[in-house]
């Protein structure tokens, strides 16, 4: 079973303060869902790292909210396989490798558990993420501190060091002071943005039918979020069995329900299909390529399209010609990759879609175009932070749609239960376009209309998934200023949320943002739109750790110059003759960081 830690109650639980005159760093992670998770493993390996403190909010660290035991359906599907997680302490088969027969029979994975390519339920990864927190805990040789069933209340960045306050189950506030802070507070940190989420999972849609005869649930989206919602109503209010023969899978209702999905383009996602892992590096969409085409003003969009029309062409010539590759655009690409499925019954495209992909999977082989963009997604997300304003906005309309639902294939079994579902009578789908309306009627039924089609609905359940998040919605009330304050600074825009630096910190006016690492991800999603998912969640953590690792060594190298640097808190000394000297901190540090890169280039082995 997975280690518990008991809830904070009062400052003695020893939180370690600031390092000062100690020597290392001292570091709080806020947030210990995934991303918390893969920090604490990455900064656990960090030399010059003191102790590090994690706090959070529910009251088993790991598995955070998506993964959460008591707020997920136990038959909602991860849509991410085990040898695609970055490993924690062990991977994520290996882990399962070692549960009891039992434990595996009541997830439903007995006999699944070496199965590399399976999709366990969520709570199954959130069992092996409170395992892995537990476990670096208690074997990281940096003291670890962990308050879990606390609330961080707010966060003050200040030079040289920033302020925790959080409020422990007794409703005490408690604050101590931190050499670097980690947001990584996931989706719904505090206050309302937490029961919203908590209202996403499984457990939470299933509640709507309950005490009522019949029902008639309205489901905006009709992504995995809103599978997953569907399905958790489904298993409360009948069962799914397997044919012999016949469609395979049937579904019984035993109380009298309907489910009307509804999204803009009434698309149902596709099947996951085989891939190879890792995936086969492409020959012209490199990174290294998109650096030398991006020059941050308007028209790298549309040179990085060239190039993955390039790609896209050489990797599947048959694919490019069905698609008129040739004339396409960095406008019109995702109207040609949908055309086929937007001309068809989605319901027809669904059963051709399952059949497809499940004999990709026992060929072991895909199209040759679907995996050229599930990786050039990749290439994309490094240059997307640097678009221009118009590309950018031209992206998100555009060429994003394209590879977040290539990206986003979800289990066959979830198509296969909605199949079930739809022959049974219990579902339809509904295309509302760009232009629709939700009005409330009455105390509990909603109304959603659209040109001349309307229907009425006792619940309304918002699946569809996470929304880039405003910075004026952050959580905690000082640093919320302190970012809008920098913010409007640079005139950037509050509704677009944070825009960081490799290292997840924010070039600002003030040093100490070179000491807060700000991963909190519905807040990035705008620069970075595929950063959610534990892949990510690692990524995040090396980029973070790296950055921990260069500034420790930095201040050991130089720490007069440093210490000098982080006690200025202007970006501007003005002299005596009225002169005014700009002070490039960002910079320096940019490129002081760049000369311990230079150096350990060039150090010899075992030094």
């Amino acid at each position: 079973m997975a280690r518990t830690f008991p809830k904070a109650t009062d400052a003695s639980s020893g939180t370690p303060t600031r390092s000062e005159d100690r020597g290392g760093e001292c570091i709080a992670i806020i947030g210990g869902g995934p991303t918390g998770t893969y920090m604490l493993d990455a900064l656990s390996r960090v030399d010059g790292v003191r102790t590090i403190t994690v706090f959070e909010s529910g009251p088993v660290p790991g598995p955070g909210l998506p993964f959460a035991e008591h707020l997920n359906d136990p038959h909602a599907l991860a849509n991410i396989a085990g040898l695609e997680i970055p490993p924690l302490v062990e991977t994520l088969n290996d882990w399962a490798r070692r549960q009891p027969p039992e434990r595996l029979e009541a997830w439903g994975i007995a006999g699944k558990e070496g199965d590399e390519r399976a999709f366990f339920p969520r709570i199954v990864l959130g069992a092996w993420l409170a395992d892995a927190f537990a476990g670096i805990v208690a074997h990281s040789p940096i003291p670890i501190a962990v308050h879990a069933g606390c609330d961080v209340v707010d966060v003050v960045a200040m030079p040289g060091t920033s302020r925790v306050d959080w409020r422990t189950g007794n409703d005490r506030i408690h604050s101590a002071q931190f050499d670097r802070v980690i947001i990584a507070t996931g989706y719904g940190a505090t206050g309302s943005g937490a029961d919203d989420a908590r209202e996403r999972t499984g457990q939470g849609c299933a509640s709507a039918v309950k005490g009522r005869a019949h029902v008639r649930l309205g489901i905006l989206g009709s992504s995995l979020s809103a599978i997953d919602a569907i399905v958790a109503i489904a298993m409360a209010n009948g069962t799914f069995a397997h044919e012999e023969t016949g469609p395979g899978l049937v579904y019984t209702p035993t109380r009298n329900w309907h489910a009307t999905m509804m999204s803009r383009n009434g698309l149902l996602p596709e099947a996951d299909f085989w891939l190879p892992v890792p995936l086969p590096p492409l020959l012209h969409l490199t990174d290294e390529a998109a650096a030398r085409l991006v020059q941050r003003r308007d028209g790298d969009l549309d040179r990085m399209f060239a190039l993955f029309a390039e790609e896209l062409g050489v990797q599947d010539p048959g694919y490019a010609a069905k698609v008129g590759l040739d004339s396409a655009t960095a406008d019109d690409f995702a109207a040609r990759y949908l055309r086929e499925r937007l001309a068809s019954d989605p319901w027809d495209y669904a059963r051709r879609n399952l059949l497809e992909t499940r004999e990709w999977h026992r060929r072991r082989n895909t199209p040759a175009w679907r995996v050229a963009i599930l990786k050039a997604h990749e290439v994309f997300a490094s240059i997307v932070p640097k678009l221009s304003e118009a590309d950018l906005a031209r992206f998100q309309s555009g060429l994003k749609r394209v590879f977040t639902d290539n990206y986003a294939a979800v289990p066959d079994l979830s198509i296969a239960r909605l199949l079930a579902l739809r022959a049974a009578g219990a579902i339809d789908l509904v295309a509302l376009g760009e232009d629709y309306r939700i009005t409330p009627e009455g105390q509990r039924e909603w109304r959603v209309s659209r040109d001349e089609w309307s229907a009425r609905f006792d619940a309304l359940i918002d699946a569809r998934g996470q929304q880039a998040a405003p910075l004026d919605s952050f959580p905690f009330p000082t640093l919320r200023l302190q970012l809008c304050a920098s913010a409007l600074h640079h005139g950037r825009d509050w509704n677009g949320g944070l825009s960081p630096s490799p290292d997840l910190t924010v070039p600002g006016i003030d040093p100490a943002w070179h000491r807060v690492h700000l991963c909190a991800l519905p807040f990035l999603l705008r620069d970075r739109p595929f950063i959610q998912g534990l892949v990510e969640c690692a990524a995040m953590a090396r980029d973070v750790a790296q950055a921990v690792d260069q500034s420790i060594r930095l201040r050991e190298s130089d720490p007069s110059t440093l210490a000098l640097l982080e006690m200025l808190d202007k970006t501007a000394v003005t002299l005596a003759d009225g002169a005014v000297i700009a002070l490039e901190i960002e910079n320096y540090h940019t490129q002081a960081e760049g000369a311990l890169l230079a150096d350990d280039a060039n150090r010899p082995p075992n030094q």
